[in-house]
């Protein structure tokens, strides 16, 4: 079963660091909040060191798909 990032907008504080390290996969939305629009922009490996581990609220998980 196939996973990918989601990122829950409720505890998105907008910090940036997804979108900087992987913006092949996140963007911001127009309210300025983290989403992934590319799952398949990077390894899941890139996408966990880079992005969920890195992020300070813990915002990012995996789901399946």
């Amino acid at each position: 079963m196939a996973r990918k990032p989601w990122v829950d907008k409720d505890e998105c504080i907008s910090c940036g660091i997804c979108k900087t390290n992987c913006p092949q996969v996140f963007r911001f939305d127009s309210h300025r909040k983290a989403e992934c629009y590319d799952p398949a922009g990077a390894s899941e490996e890139e996408i966990q060191s880079q992005a969920i581990d890195l992020c300070p609220v813990s915002c990012i998980s995996w789901v399946d798909e």
